[in-house]
């Protein structure tokens, strides 16, 4: 995954620079939001597939920051 594609999922416009917190943030929020113990079971499938889209998403991101940063830590 691109990190503009990661960026659009989390909600950021595709070359905005947002801090690792607003990125944690935005995460969360869309983690709530699709999560597929939310949806009813004909809808389980779909959410539980944007689920993972958005677990990506936000790996890509931080990945992004621990390599850009030079953070060698495991998070």
């Amino acid at each position: 995954m691109q990190g503009d594609e990661a960026r659009l999922l989390l909600g950021f416009p595709p070359n905005s620079r947002p801090t690792p917190s607003q990125v944690k943030a935005a995460y969360r929020k869309k983690v709530w939001e699709s999560h597929p113990d939310l949806f009813p079971v004909h809808e389980k499938l779909s959410a539980e597939s944007k689920f993972k889209l958005i677990a990506e998403a936000y790996a890509c991101l931080r990945s992004g920051y621990k390599v850009s940063h030079g953070k060698k830590s495991l998070v």
